[in-house]
């Protein structure tokens, strides 16, 4: 297999664990003057931030629990599946909506590309990521700026494959269907991320 022929499974591979963030608007604050017979400081600005931020419950860090697919993810070259990986996964949330991401390549990713005929094999990833999040207080939206590390693919025939990654991470998201929004929900220590074709379940640590 020409590697060409596997760039589209970074998309596969990478954008799977470069999750989907989500995050909140941080509200911006003006000054106000001060007048001159002022002689105390309103506290009430601070915690009513705290209370409007609708991700607070998604900041901080977690591991990786668990990575769904409704289905064979479809590429170019046709349905591919994905199972495992998630093990060496973590993912901080930070209060000023950035992630930073990062796979330890402890776990590696079961890959099947349907084809005529099909090819089968692992991945091992180890990476980092970076990037911001927008959310609402329902859905978040992500973006990528950043990918290092290195994918290296093992076929069926015991073959392996080097595969760079995109230092931007540009094309990630699109590819794979990671743009747009995604739902996500809290209980507990756990945050629920749900794209259209992908559920992706994270615990706090």
């Amino acid at each position: 297999m020409r590697l060409r022929r596997l760039t589209p499974l970074i998309a596969l591979l990478v954008t799977a664990v470069l999750l989907a963030a989500c995050s909140s608007d941080s509200a911006s604050k003006k000054a106000k003057p001060k007048s001159a017979t002022s002689t105390t400081t309103p506290t009430s600005a601070v915690a009513t931030t705290t209370a409007n931020d609708p991700a607070s419950c998604i900041r901080g860090s977690f591991r990786f629990t668990r990575m769904d697919y409704d289905g064979p993810v479809q590429t170019q070259f046709g349905p591919t599946r994905i199972t495992g990986g998630i093990g060496g996964r973590r993912i901080e949330l930070k209060s000023d909506n950035t992630f930073h991401f990062t796979d330890d390549g402890s776990d590696k990713v079961q890959f099947s590309l349907l084809g005529n005929p099909p090819t089968n094999g692992t991945a091992v990833l180890k990476a980092q990521s970076d990037g911001s999040f927008v959310p609402t207080a329902q859905t978040a939206n992500f973006n990528i700026t950043a990918l290092s590390g290195t994918l290296v693919l093992t076929l069926q025939n015991g073959s392996m494959i080097n595969i760079p990654l995109p230092p931007d991470g540009r094309g990630v998201k699109e590819t794979f269907g990671l743009n747009g929004d995604a739902n996500f929900t809290c209980q507990g220590n756990t945050v629920t991320f749900r794209f259209p074709a992908l559920t992706i379940a994270l615990e706090r640590v």
